[in-house]
């Protein structure tokens, strides 16, 4: 980036961006409502999780649970099985943890941003996403896609790892922000990162600052991350049947996954193995993980830390995502 945008040329962008949204926006079920409910559930499910994922969640999310009330007087079970495969479980807790503190508050939701910020769960995207669309506030979003379309615009070639550059990056985020109409203007960016202003393969021809935009002629470079390669980890879990039942255990709190079901890591001091019968991949942050599952039997008695469950009991229990889909691969 060789200088700073004018004021002029903010203002410039701030129109193309309005222009290009009221024709360009996608039909989803959280633009349809100003409500700070619903609108907070669907940015927290947002995190991390793409839209065409997120959207069948939401929808039955609403239906189980229409307010804070109803979400407040749910179980932690209810919660986390009506959020299973999103992952990230944090996000329901604090989800449920903040219902039940609005509740207590006779249901009234704080609407300035010092006190969203102070909300379980709610970081400085969070704050500025809710309180933008719910409420009107005059705060710019900063998420993945937003930062994408600035380092393009701007050709910035600093770090986005690197938390000095993310402030600087929230200062040009700021700067472009339309305090008129905020709710829209932060939909159109991370919409237009969302559809036009991809990681690979933007469309750059159809993107609104495309005649302005600084790293239209090398979009892919930017943004600039620093990345950690992923530790590569294999984990063997025991299948161990009684019937048509299968040995499961719930994760204890302070662990990973903790309220979820899972199978036993496989420990041969405990059991024997039988035969291999499956493997399946997954990520977790920072590690690549292989999760080997075998036939197993105990050596002696079943621990009283788990319980043989049936097919149609796993199918209403909350399993974590790994384990659940290596139960269907099985």
């Amino acid at each position: 980036m060789k200088s700073l945008p004018t004021e002029k040329q903010w203002r410039a962008w701030r129109a193309s961006l309005a222009k290009w949204y009221r024709s360009a926006q996608r039909d989803l079920p959280w633009r349809r409502t100003r409500d700070p409910y619903a609108i907070t559930v669907s940015e927290v499910m947002l995190q991390q999780t793409q839209v065409v994922t997120v959207i069948p969640y939401y929808e039955r999310w609403l239906k189980s649970f229409p307010d804070w009330n109803s979400l407040a007087g749910a179980s932690e079970h209810d919660v986390i099985k009506a959020w299973e495969g999103l992952g990230y479980y944090r996000r329901a807790r604090n989800l449920h943890a903040l219902a039940k503190a609005i509740a207590a508050a006779g249901g009234k939701f704080p609407h300035t941003e010092e006190e969203l910020r102070g909300l379980p769960g709610f970081g400085p995207y969070t704050a500025a996403a809710v309180g933008s669309i719910a409420f009107g506030l005059p705060l710019a979003v900063l998420d993945g896609n937003v930062m994408r379309v600035l380092t393009r615009l701007l050709a910035l070639r600093d770090d986005i790892a690197r938390p000095a550059t993310r402030a600087r990056l929230q200062q040009f985020a700021d700067l472009l922000l339309d305090p008129n109409d905020p709710a829209s203007h932060n939909q159109a960016v991370m919409e237009l990162g969302a559809t036009v202003c991809l990681p690979r393969q933007p469309m750059c021809l159809l993107c609104p600052l495309n005649d302005d935009c600084a790293g239209r002629s090398r979009p892919e470079q930017f943004p600039v991350k620093s990345r950690v390669a992923q530790e590569k980890r294999t984990e063997t879990v025991a299948i161990i049947r009684k019937g048509k039942s299968i040995w499961c255990e719930q994760v204890l709190e302070g662990k990973p996954w903790h309220g979820l079901w899972r199978f036993p890591d496989f420990d041969p001091a405990r059991m024997t193995q039988v035969a291999p019968l499956a493997q399946i991949k997954y990520g977790i942050t920072k590690y690549s993980v292989t999760m080997q599952a075998v036939s197993a039997k105990w050596k002696s008695h079943a621990p009283a830390s788990g319980r043989y469950l049936t097919p149609s009991e796993m199918e209403q229990l909350a399993f974590a995502a790994p384990h659940r889909k290596l139960l269907r691969s099985l």
